[in-house]
Order: structure tokens, then sequence, then C-alpha cells
């Protein structure tokens, strides 16, 4: 998959997810329904100097919309989010040093 297809991919994704019509961003973005649409299936890549404004809509990092499988990204996130909604706040802030330290010692150890 092309990098302009997953970038399209992760703007509809995070779009469908708020609940937003093509139309309401293509609004808020400032361009036209048909440029957004285009954006969405691939065939034309946002501006770099947009991608900010994209990402802010989208209330997501910039990095997000490069993600390959953010659709699976954020189903495990999401996931997490519900187990942490168990535990109480003083060990929240625990667990997410434990997971951002095994991640880093997971990603350390790659060949």
């Amino acid at each position: 998959m092309k990098l302009v297809e997953i970038v399209g991919e992760n703007i509809s994704l995070r779009r469908r997810l708020l609940g937003l019509s093509q139309k309401e961003l293509a609004i808020r973005l400032g361009i036209t329904q048909d440029a957004l649409n285009r954006m969405e299936k691939g065939r034309m890549a946002p501006k770099m100097s947009r991608l900010e404004d994209i990402a802010q809509e989208l209330q997501c990092p910039v990095s997000f919309l490069f993600h390959r499988n953010a659709s699976a990204v954020m189903e495990r996130a999401a996931i997490l989010a519900d187990i942490l909604g168990t535990v109480p706040v003083d060990g929240q802030e625990a667990i997410i040093n434990l997971v951002a330290e095994t991640a880093r010692l997971m990603n350390f150890k790659k060949p």
C-alpha cells in the first residue's frame, strides 16, 4: 500500500470515528469535499502544510496519519483505555510507565 493511500485511509477512519461527514470535515479544513474525497481514496496527497490542520481537526497526532493498520492500533488503544478505567488514578500512571518501558525494551531487542 502506498503512503498516500495509508494517509487517506487514516483520515477517513478518524473522520468516521468522530462522526463527521466528508462535507463537515472539508468545511472545517477550508477545502472542497471533492478534494477530501480524493485524499481519502489515496488519489491525492494532502499538502505537507495542511497535515497539522488535518490532524488537529481529527483530534490525533500527525504521526497517526502515517500509521499502517491504524484501525488495529486504535482498537488496541481502546482496550488499554478500558483496562486503565478499572484502575484507581494513582495506579494508572504506574501501568502507563510499565507499558512504555516494555515497549522500549521490545523495540530495543528488534534485530
